[in-house]
This record gives C-alpha cells, sequence and structure tokens, in this order.
C-alpha cells in the first residue's frame, strides 16, 4: 500500500509532514510576494526618478530659480517629463497645480486625478530628503565654481540614494522629484505610473511558485512515505510481535538490530521486558506447581498420623481392652504419632514463617564455645551416637549469625545423620574459617546417596530411601528448615555424598556484620529454589 491511513502513524506523520511544509512553503510565498512586490515598485520609482533627473540635468540646476519662473514654464516641464506611460503633474511649494500630463496614448491621455491630500502626502515623503540634501550648501549653488558643482553633486546622490518606493495610490505608482535650486526649491514634480506590469510580474511569480510548491508537495509525499514506511519498519514489527505475544506465543522476540537509535533501543527495552515477564511468568507456574505438590504432600503426611489417631482410638474406644499392655500400647502409639503430627505441623509453620521472610538476629558468636555447648546439652539426644567436634583451628572465629537459626540448623543435620548411621556410630562436626567466611561441616558414616537422590535432597517431603515408613523416616522437611536458614543467614550449602562412603552436609556462615544478609525478602526465594526435604 503506498499511501497508509491516515488512522495509522505512518499516516499522522506523512499528514503532519506535508502541513508543515505547506505552511512553510506559503510563509515563503508570502515573503516572497512581499518582497518582489517592494522591489518591482522600487524598481519603478528609480526609474521615474532617473529618467526626470536626466531631463532635468539637461535643463540645468537653475533653469526653474524661482515660484515665476516655475508657474511661466510649468507645462513645458510636464511635456517634458511626462511620456505615455507616465503622467506628471506640476505643482506649487503648497501644492497647487500648475501644468498636468496625461496618461495613455496621443489623443486619448487622461491627467492625473489626485485629491489635494494625496498631493500633500506625496511631496511630503520628499521633504526630508529635500532637508538632508540642502544642508550646509553655498549661497551661489547655482553657479559654475567647483564648490557650487561639488554641492549640487551631493545633493543629487542624496536624493537618489533614498532607496524608497514612492508613494501608491489605486493602481498608480507616484514619485515627487523637487524643482528649482537646491538650496531653494519652488515646487515639486509629481510623476505617476502604472502598476499593471509589476502586478503581472507579481501575479506571473505567484503562479509559478504556487505551481512549484504543489509539485513540492508532491514530491515530498511520494519520497517521506517510502522513508517513514522504512523507518517505521521497526516499530511495525515490535507491534506486531507485541500482538502474537498477546495471543499467546511467549517466545516470540523483536530480534531488532541493536543500533543507537530510539527504535533499537525499543527493540531491546522489548525484548528485555518479555524476557523478565516470561521469567517471572515461569516462576510463578513453578512457584504454584510447587505449591500444589507442598499441599498435596503436606495433606498426605498429615493424614498418615491422623489416620493412626483415628484408627488406634477407634479401637480402644470401641474394644475397651482389659489388658493393661494393651492399652498401653494403644496410648504409646497415639502419643507418639501426636508427637510427630507436633512436629510435622511445627515444621510446616517454620517453613511459612521462612517463606514470608522472617527476620533473622544475627549475631557475634563464638564458634567453639558454641558447638561445645551444643554437644554438651543435645549430644544425650542421639545415646546411640557419637558426636564429636573437630574444630581446633576455630578457636577465637567468631562467626555473625542467628544463635537460634544456626542451633536449629546443627540439630537437623545432626538429627538426619543419626538416623542414617549405624549404631554407635560416628558424627563429625568440624569447620574452617577463610577470609570469605565460615564453613562448619556435619559428616556421618551412614549408607550415603545415590546422584539421584542428591539433587533432590532439599526438596521439601522428598525420602531419599523409600523403603522406609514415615513413622521411622522423620518428616521430610529437615533439611528443607536447614537450606532456607542457611540462605537467609547469608550462606551456601554444599553436599559430598556417594553410595557406601557416607555424607557430608556443609554450609557457610557470615564473619562479619557486612557481609551479614538484612534483606528478608530473600530467603523465600532462596529455599524456593533449593526445596528441601529430610532423607527418610
Amino acid at each position: 500500500m503506498l499511501f497508509p491511513r491516515l488512522t495509522s502513524v505512518r499516516g499522522q506523520l506523512v499528514l503532519w509532514y506535508l502541513v508543515v511544509l505547506a505552511v512553510v512553503l506559503l510563509a515563503l510565498g508570502i515573503f516572497q510576494t512581499i518582497t518582489l512586490g517592494g522591489y518591482l515598485r522600487t524598481a519603478m520609482a528609480d526609474s521615474m526618478r532617473s529618467a526626470s533627473g536626466a531631463e532635468l540635468a539637461v535643463l540645468g540646476p537653475c533653469f526653474i530659480s524661482s515660484p515665476a519662473d516655475l508657474k511661466t514654464d510649468a507645462q513645458t516641464l510636464a511635456g517634458l517629463l511626462g511620456s505615455h506611460d507616465t503622467a506628471v503633474k506640476i505643482v506649487s511649494r503648497d501644492g497647487h497645480v500648475l501644468a498636468d500630463h496625461g496618461l495613455g496614448p496621443p489623443g486619448a491621455t487622461h491627467a492625473l486625478r489626485l485629491s489635494d491630500a494625496t498631493i500633500q502626502q506625496v511631496i511630503d515623503t520628499a521633504r526630508p530628503v529635500v532637508a538632508l540634501g540642502s544642508a550646509n550648501l553655498p549661497a551661489d549653488v547655482c553657479s559654475n565654481s567647483p564648490q557650487a558643482v561639488a554641492a549640487r553633486e551631493r545633493f543629487h546622490r542624496i536624493l537618489h540614494s533614498q532607496n524608497h518606493s514612492g508613494f501608491q495610490v489605486g493602481n498608480r505608482l507616484l514619485v515627487a522629484i523637487p524643482l528649482g535650486p537646491p538650496n531653494k526649491i519652488v515646487g515639486f514634480a509629481i510623476l505617476g505610473n502604472s502598476l499593471t506590469s509589476a502586478n503581472n510580474t507579481l501575479s506571473q511569480a505567484r503562479l509559478v511558485f504556487g505551481l512549484g510548491a504543489a509539485i513540492a508537495l508532491l514530491l515530498s509525499a511520494l519520497i517521506a512515505v517510502p522513508l517513514i514506511n522504512r523507518a517505521l519498519r521497526p516499530l511495525r514489527r515490535v507491534a506486531n510481535i507485541a500482538e502474537e505475544i498477546a495471543a499467546g506465543d511467549l517466545e516470540k522476540r523483536a530480534n531488532l538490530p541493536h543500533v543507537p537509535d530510539e527504535t533499537g533501543r525499543l527493540g531491546k527495552a522489548f525484548d528485555l521486558m518479555v524476557d523478565r515477564l516470561q521469567a517471572a511468568l515461569n516462576e510463578a507456574t513453578a512457584s504454584e506447581e510447587r505449591m500444589r505438590h507442598f499441599l498435596a504432600d503436606a495433606s498426605h503426611e498429615l493424614r498418615t498420623p491422623l489416620t493412626v489417631l483415628r484408627g488406634t482410638s477407634q479401637v480402644l474406644l470401641r474394644h475397651r481392652p482389659a489388658d493393661p499392655e494393651q492399652l498401653r500400647v494403644g496410648l504409646r502409639d497415639i502419643h507418639e504419632e501426636a508427637v510427630r503430627l507436633s512436629r510435622l505441623v511445627d515444621n510446616l509453620l517454620t517453613l511459612t514463617r521462612l517463606d514470608e521472610g522472617q527476620v533473622l538476629d544475627p549475631q557475634p558468636v563464638q564458634v567453639r564455645s558454641f558447638l561445645d555447648d551444643f554437644v554438651d546439652r543435645y549430644g544425650g539426644a542421639w545415646p546411640e551416637r557419637r558426636v564429636e567436634i573437630r574444630s581446633a583451628e576455630l578457636d577465637g572465629t567468631t562467626a555473625y549469625v542467628d544463635p537460634e537459626a544456626l542451633r536449629r540448623v546443627l540439630t537437623n543435620l545432626v538429627e538426619n545423620a543419626a538416623r542414617y548411621s549405624a549404631p554407635d556410630g560416628q558424627i563429625i562436626l568440624q569447620g574452617s574459617s577463610s577470609s570469605t567466611g565460615l564453613t562448619l561441616a556435619v559428616s556421618d558414616e551412614g549408607p550415603g546417596l545415590a546422584p539421584q537422590d542428591a539433587e533432590r535432597i532439599f526438596e521439601r517431603f522428598y525420602r531419599a530411601n523409600k523403603s522406609r515408613s514415615r513413622r521411622s523416616g522423620g518428616t521430610g522437611l529437615g533439611l528443607a528448615i536447614v537450606a532456607a536458614l542457611v540462605a537467609q543467614s547469608g550462606g551456601e550449602l554444599h553436599l559430598d555424598t556417594g553410595p557406601e562412603r557416607g555424607t557430608t552436609v556443609a554450609f557457610t556462615l557470615p564473619t562479619h556484620d557486612s557481609s551479614a544478609p538484612d534483606r528478608p525478602d530473600s530467603a523465600p526465594g532462596a529455599a524456593r529454589e533449593r526445596g528441601g526435604a529430610e532423607r527418610s
């Protein structure tokens, strides 16, 4: 389509371009008309002055030396200065008409019809020039002395140097010529000429300019349309891609050339925006999927102890066993399931608070004394395991961490190590310090993990050993809590494991205030990325 619709951006650009160009051409035409009209009137006035000056120069500067001479020779001067296309009125200093020479061919001449007011206005245009030229003239200006000749030449130069376009009345151009000696002007010759020729020239110029302007507008439109189409081609591509993306094709991109103009920047920003939107949508979809799985797993995990509780309580209520041992076993099962249910709910609430951005309280912690106190206080929870601390190089090392978060991390890691270690197995707490932070590790002598299990060990509700029951395998959330707490503490988790060679879980912690995380919004994302679950 050669010419775009006016409702499109291309059409509006072309329209506004042509409107601005038309306004510029119109202003240029008006300026040309005014300038050319003034030039033609000035040229005609100068021509009349030059012709009359030449005639008066033949008669001599003092041919008319008094008002009486002017009155006697008025008609002679009118005939001398007039012609078939130039009318002449000889008037006195006060504007009284003394003689006329008509305008037109012989036998059909007609005199200039001018009112007294018009005559006065015409001669008034010459009075300032006469006064300027008459200044400092010698008394014998009509003599042939060098001073008089120079004075007369200066007077005529001043008269002819005044480049004004005369006085226009209707279709006539009037010029006043002073008569008499330079120091004693006794009257004026009013020359009148028709402006028909000048007006015809001006009309012809307007016509030529108008045709040229119309051709220029047409050529500009023919040139502007493909240029604007080419310039807006990237914008059309972005619009088309945006429509396809809105229709559901999120893989589309503008892929405009990386040029430094506005369209290149627009294409780059558009692709970046779509990439971020797609990433956000993918993250939202993945988060929704994780939440769906989480709710399904949580419901499944909660249903198991609730089923046991309900079943055991129903048996006890229905059969009312008389055997105390049977009653004790039933109550014990109810208690164990209640404890397990309580632990599962507590873990779920902990993960929920971490996902919502629970703010930790980082404090300086002496690592070696903290580990010693941890083993002394909680070591009895794993009576069949030996918990050993190997952290001689941590003497004097200070970590900047929330003590309760660190205690929860160590408890969950040791609990998992104890659950999967052989009886009388050894659990080792060790660490190292460097300029980048503090590293603590919990190692066990268990069976280790296969690679496919190691990749998912921190996912919620994931259990590496499918053969274990939920009652013996924990809630499946311990390592998820570890991952979330370590991430919110500003650290990282590292897993070293393999079949039949045990498992080592290491995590890093900041050692000074500047590296401690103070961004609660970072924990949910990090926790969701790592997922997490306890091995079972």
